[in-house]
């Protein structure tokens, strides 16, 4: 079991800050939703009566359900940090409805997945197909489940709720009895699919009840896909769907927590090592459409509207966690902080409390947020319930030791100790932080342990009682080991200062920091397209228009060095900095997260060793391949990615997907069907993104029904591996009045369509 433990978060609770009040709305947020509607799809599968309409969006359209299992994860949570009575009456009433719904069932099943009863039927007797993102023709199934299984068990740790612990283990039961009838070859084959953490989950549940065969079923849900290749230290993740991989990996570590099983274990600090080291950017993010990218160019990141995933930063956070508790390095707490600060408090709105889907970094684009009614994205479940652990790893025991591992004005009580121990900071904004003791009836003997964040540039200072100490620092920690009495208090002071971090990979991009704290720059206002997303299936996606990369100023800076120079504070006390671009124009920068509803600059373009007259000409290059096509662009699918064709209601028969080089692609001997939003009628033109591919390869290009095109590529033609692009018209009358356009790809009868990567729809040159 792990050395070192989180103070339960009961036990936590915040005091008056940015993250008190990220807190509070949240529970703003989870009080607006509908106990019954949430339950809705639960109630259609069990065969009760309708109490209240099915929410929208992703709650409507496949993935029917998952919400309510973030929800009870996140009220669970967001109960035990805060006693808030409310939260507890909508779990005790959402529990009690799952059993509802459980025992009519009368199997141990339960969920909200469409026809869920015939599904798992098939699942058993193996006579369904596995994709990225499909398992029998169902959207995730077992990811969605996955949210159930964690919120039941959510619910009874973290609010006591003995009825969530005997639905869990109901459910649980249930499908150990179905996987008996799955070999092992078909049970691997399925967790080609996005199947989120049931590897954790199965390992927890085995702690709470003592029972080995869940434990055995923790094992079975190992990937071995991902796993294997990570234990031989081989970074396979470029085009894979990032967030599919996080949680496997979170439960390969709880696993080898519970068995010793180092192969798992070295799995995990392994993907961990790549992820954060290699594949993630300043605000701790990582990936690019969902999808981790190739690490020698993160071009990616810089130029495309779907940015970092939250969800992937959520996950991260969780390994992260579990990590440092196996092994109490400090790498892990510095990565957790970054991205709590950067990422995480940055992708909720501060006033209607919406969650952030994609964080874009490409300069001068913006963030879209959710509207509590209308928005059931993974990124809301998970939104959710990051901000109801905020009080998570503030503090933690190690043995005897009570260890402060996050700067966060808080306050504890250990009840075993008869201690309450209060940190008052106004990090980071101020450089201090303030540790406290009362509440004691007798003094005690123990090590007071603090974290020494990676960002420092100096000496730490230490006062007790006011009076300056001389402290050993150890392995990243400051280590205070004396007997405790009433109001003792420790003050520590820590060096901060900016610096600059290239993009990974690229010295012409940089960010700027202060200490853990990313600064950016606000650049308008205009065109704030879906600022608050409506309920379409593509509403958290930016899509106002870019601004183009030209137009950002340039720093005329390398190194920290330069930047040191150019830097001059506006005001310390609320971390707002100005800097200088290559024309003298002053730029003013604040902390990421506290820039909303606007468009903004975190990466910017440096000189790095050339002049700024070239490389503003780079800048011109890059758009002039980007944005003219980009202002036309109706609707884009990339194939082969999970996400976007999920997005596009994709269906299919004979389909398979694949990445050459980089390049997602998916092709038919049969037929496959995708649905594109046609904006005002206006698509004239379908550009059809292929890999050349021998042998003879060829389809048929429909669009509402109507044959636009017979496209023959015979033997030999092109290059093998060229990605080309071939536009399509469409008819006017087949368009206007539209709002969608169905279209399909269908192979002669004999042949294969060949690798389609991407599917394009634009307006005429003259009407984007």
């Amino acid at each position: 079991m792990p050395s070192i433990e989180p103070i339960n978060l009961k036990h936590v609770r915040l005091l008056e800050g940015m993250f008190s009040h990220s807190q509070n709305a949240n529970i703003t947020y989870l009080l607006r939703l509908n106990p019954d509607r949430l339950l809705a799809p639960y109630r259609r599968e069990a065969g009760l009566p309708e109490l209240s309409p099915s929410y929208g969006n992703w709650e409507n359209s496949g993935l029917d359900g998952h919400t309510a299992g973030h929800y009870l994860s996140a009220a669970a949570m967001l109960y035990a940090a805060t006693g808030e009575p409310r939260l507890l009456d909508r779990l005790t009433y959402m529990i009690d409805g799952l059993s509802d719904c459980q025992r009519t069932i009368g199997s141990g099943y339960l969920g909200g997945i469409p026809d869920g009863h015939t599904f798992w039927e098939d699942v058993k007797n193996g006579v369904v197909g596995s994709d990225s993102f499909s398992l029998g023709g169902r959207w995730v199934p077992w990811y969605n489940l996955h949210k159930l299984f964690v919120g039941l068990l959510d619910a009874s740790r973290y609010a006591g709720n003995n009825r969530a612990m005997e639905t869990l283990v109901a459910l649980a039961d249930w499908w150990l009895d179905a996987a008996q009838l799955i070999d092992d070859g078909h049970f691997e084959r399925m967790l080609d699919t996005e199947f989120g953490g049931m590897n954790e989950v199965f390992a927890d549940l085995a702690v709470e009840t003592g029972r080995s065969e869940y434990l055995s079923m923790a094992k079975r849900f190992t990937h071995h896909a991902l796993a294997d290749p990570l234990t031989r230290h081989e970074d396979r993740l470029t085009g894979l769907h990032a967030n599919t991989q996080i949680p496997k990996v979170i439960g390969y570590e709880a696993v080898a927590a519970l068995t010793g099983d180092e192969h798992l274990a070295n799995a995990a600090d392994e993907f961990w090592r790549i992820v954060v080291d290699t594949r993630s950017v300043v605000i701790g993010g990582n990936s690019v459409r969902e999808h981790f990218h190739s690490t020698s160019d993160f071009t990616p990141m810089i130029i495309e509207r779907e940015g970092p995933e939250t969800c992937n930063s959520y996950n991260m956070l969780r390994l992260s966690a579990r990590l440092y508790s196996r092994s109490g390095d400090n790498k892990y707490l510095d990565y957790y902080e970054r991205t709590l600060f950067n990422h995480i408090l940055a992708s909720q709105h501060p006033e209607h409390g919406g969650f952030v889907y994609f964080t874009p970094l490409r300069p001068g684009h913006y963030r879209v947020y959710s509207d509590a009614e209308e928005n059931f994205w993974c990124c809301v479940g998970t939104g959710m319930e990051s901000h109801s652990k905020l009080g998570d790893m503030i503090f933690a025991r190690n043995g005897e030791d009570l260890e402060v591992n996050l700067f966060i004005a808080s306050e504890i009580r250990l009840p075993e100790r008869n201690i309450t121990v209060r940190q008052e900071t106004n990090f980071p904004f101020d450089d201090t932080t303030r540790i406290t003791f009362t509440g004691m009836d007798q003094a005690q003997t123990f090590t007071l342990s603090i974290r020494v964040p990676g960002w420092t540039t100096g000496p730490v200072s230490v006062s007790l009682n006011g009076v300056t100490e001389s402290v050993e620092e150890r392995g990243g920690r400051l280590h205070l080991n004396r007997t405790w009495s009433e109001g003792d208090t420790v003050e520590v002071r820590f060096s901060m200062a900016a610096r600059l971090e290239h993009l990974p990979g690229r010295t012409d991009w940089g960010a700027i920091l202060y200490g853990p704290v990313v600064l950016a720059a606000r650049s308008g206002t205009e065109h704030l397209v879906g600022l608050v997303a409506d309920g379409s299936r593509m509403g958290h996606v930016s899509s106002g228009p870019l601004v183009p990369l030209a137009a950002t100023p340039v720093l005329p800076t390398h190194d920290s060095e330069d930047l040191t120079v150019n830097l001059r504070v506006m005001d310390r006390n609320t971390l707002r900095f100005a800097v200088s671009d290559s024309e003298g124009q002053e730029l003013e920068l604040e902390p990421f997260f506290t820039l909303h509803d606007s468009r903004y600059v975190v990466y910017w373009p440096l000189t790095s060793g050339v002049s700024v007259a070239e490389r503003r000409r780079e800048l011109l290059e890059l758009d002039e391949e980007l944005l003219g096509v980009d202002s036309r662009t109706l609707d884009q699918v990339i194939l082969g990615e999970q996400q976007p064709e999920s997005d596009h209601g994709f269906t299919g028969t004979a389909t398979r997907a694949g990445l050459s080089d980089g390049i997602h692609w998916r092709e038919t001997s049969s037929e496959f069907t995708l649905t594109m939003r046609n904006r005002d009628g206006l698509g004239r033109l379908l550009r059809v993104s292929r890999l050349d591919s021998s042998p003879s390869h060829g389809f048929d290009l429909l669009v509402d029904g109507a044959l636009i095109l017979s496209v023959t590529k015979p033997d030999g033609a092109g290059a093998v591996g060229v990605l080309i692009d071939e536009d399509y018209e469409i008819p006017a009358a087949l368009s206007v009045g539209k709002d969608e356009l169905i279209v399909r790809i269908v192979a002669p009868e004999g042949v294969r369509s060949g690798r389609i990567h991407a599917l394009r729809l634009l307006a005429a040159e003259n009407e984007g």
